[in-house]
């Protein structure tokens, strides 16, 4: 179902926040998306909660990975336009996210510190969804589900209210009310964006991580599998809270 359009969700907004848990994440989910609003000169904004440092294989350490991987989550945001400046690891370890009062209180921060008109992240709360073919199903990394937990806890009530982290006024950044979240598909999607014509550029961007996608193949398979008819497409769920 593609209930809403672009244009509908982003024509009246310019600060964009990303919050993912792993460092590709935000490609995998979101690249084609990212591309269109780095064209429209929005103001990108990504946080990622873990480094990814226990996503390896190799020889590699956990610190050696989990550098790597924000290697290439920086050099892939670049490639889409994204200003590695606006990007920060929060260095979690993968498995270490939790929805904590601390969790909530740094993704706080940065929809405060950016004025973040949309917060862009994971679906909360599917634990396990059917692949797109229908073959069988996948579990959502446990790291998702918390992250966006804490994003939404973030967006309602925390970033709003001075009582809570009351620090960050000392550092002098003020609350701020977001009331709308952009989600990955995992339980439904009323939102899709076509970028067909723009699928280079996302495999290119997958291909950086090159840790996670060995071969350009790998990056393939990957877009191919979210596709409507003949078309590539990315899903989400668009959430607009009333309060």
């Amino acid at each position: 179902m593609n209930q809403y359009k672009y244009s509908e969700i982003f024509a009246n907004k310019q600060n964009i926040l990303f919050v993912t848990a792993h460092p590709d994440d935000v490609i995998v989910y979101y690249a084609a998306l990212i591309r269109m609003l780095v064209a429209d000169k929005k103001n990108i904004y990504v946080v990622t909660v873990t480094n990814g440092g226990r996503g390896g294989n190799g020889d590699l350490s956990v610190e050696e990975v989990g550098s790597l991987r924000i290697a290439e989550e920086l050099s892939a945001l670049k490639s889409l336009g994204v200003d590695p400046n606006n990007c920060t690891c929060l260095g979690y370890l993968d498995g270490d996210a939790e929805a904590s009062y601390k969790l909530i209180g740094e993704i706080s921060k940065y929809i405060r510190m950016f004025r973040a008109d949309i917060v862009c992240t994971h679906e909360p709360t599917m634990i396990y969804t059917p692949t797109y073919d229908k073959s069988g199903f996948f579990v959502q990394h446990r790291d998702h589900r918390k992250v966006a937990e804490a994003v939404v806890d973030a967006c309602y009530p925390f970033s709003r209210g001075k009582s809570f982290f009351p620090e960050h006024l000392v550092e002098g950044i003020k609350p701020h009310e977001v009331t709308e979240i952009l989600m990955t598909d995992e339980i439904s999607s009323n939102f899709e964006l076509d970028y067909t014509e723009d699928v280079e550029q996302k495999i290119k961007a997958l291909e950086i991580h090159a840790s996670q996608f060995p071969t350009r193949q790998d990056a393939e398979d990957l877009v191919a599998e979210v596709k409507s008819g003949d078309r590539y497409v990315e899903k989400y769920f668009y959430v607009k809270l009333l309060w």
